[in-house]
């Protein structure tokens, strides 16, 4: 089955810094994408608006609607549950206060695990999540994890410091949950992988700006934004490709 991982989407009414054109950049990855074969699900791993407000949500949910495949959407650091839940009402959310989703899709399952502490840019696995995992993780399908803190280093240290916390915790739950084949992340607007907890992770590019590889405080940078296609066989392996968003990076020519 194939999968389509946007994430940090940042929608703004206005350019993001006076220059990131925000609703443009997921228009060209919107194009590319439906240019293509369709997916079996789009999933958005969080900062899908700038600041929760309802109006941004609005100008997400015009681009979604009457989409020819389902979305799953998982709210981040810049998103306000209230109004994900009210604006979105047809996403299978689970009970509040999390926004938390269990998908079955084919012969897999993803849970989409809210990391959010309001009012912080870092994300927390704590106790209310692991117990909605024990609750949702199923023993019968191979699971993919999905959260839009990761709880890992990628080795931007302005990045790190707002990672998720919890990550001794979610180790731990991990090691007694062998159907989890990997985790699946936003966030850090790059295109980082690595293991956690022995299995695969990753995070997922920006389709607008990039978070700069560099030492000291946060920058980003205008690089190319992009998102990921996941071509996972359940029970075998997860394939991932990055795949940029410009229109120009879309033309194929015979070698």
């Amino acid at each position: 089955m194939r999968i389509v991982q946007l994430s940090d989407l940042h929608l703004s009414e206005s350019p993001l810094y006076g220059i990131v054109d925000t609703l443009g950049a997921l228009d060209l990855a919107m194009q590319r994408l439906l240019a293509s074969p369709p997916p079996d699900l789009l999933l958005i791993s969080g900062d899908l608006v700038s600041a929760g407000r309802r109006a941004e949500y609005r100008l997400l949910g015009e681009r979604l609607d009457g989409l020819p495949f389902p979305v799953a959407l998982l709210p981040g650091n810049h998103d306000d549950r209230a109004a994900l839940r009210s604006m979105f009402p047809g996403q299978a959310w689970e009970a509040p206060p999390l926004c938390c989703q269990r998908i079955l899709l084919g012969r897999g399952c993803l849970l989409l695990v809210d990391t959010v502490v309001p009012g912080e840019e870092w994300g927390d696995i704590g106790d209310v999540q692991i117990d909605w995992l024990d609750l949702a993780c199923p023993r019968e399908h191979p699971v993919l994890l999905v959260l839009h803190h990761p709880p890992f280093a990628v080795g931007i240290p302005g990045m790190d410091a707002i990672r998720c916390r919890g990550e001794a915790r979610l180790a731990r739950w991990l090691a007694h949950h062998d159907g989890v084949e990997a985790l699946l992340c936003g966030h850090v607007h790059r295109f980082v992988c690595t293991t956690f907890a022995t299995r695969p992770a990753l995070t997922a590019p920006s389709p607008a700006h990039q978070i700069a590889l560099q030492e000291g405080p946060l920058a980003f940078t205008l690089e190319p934004g992009g998102y990921l296609v996941h071509d996972w066989s359940p029970g075998e392996r997860l394939l991932t490709h990055y795949v940029p968003s410009q229109r120009r990076c879309s033309e194929v020519y015979a070698e």
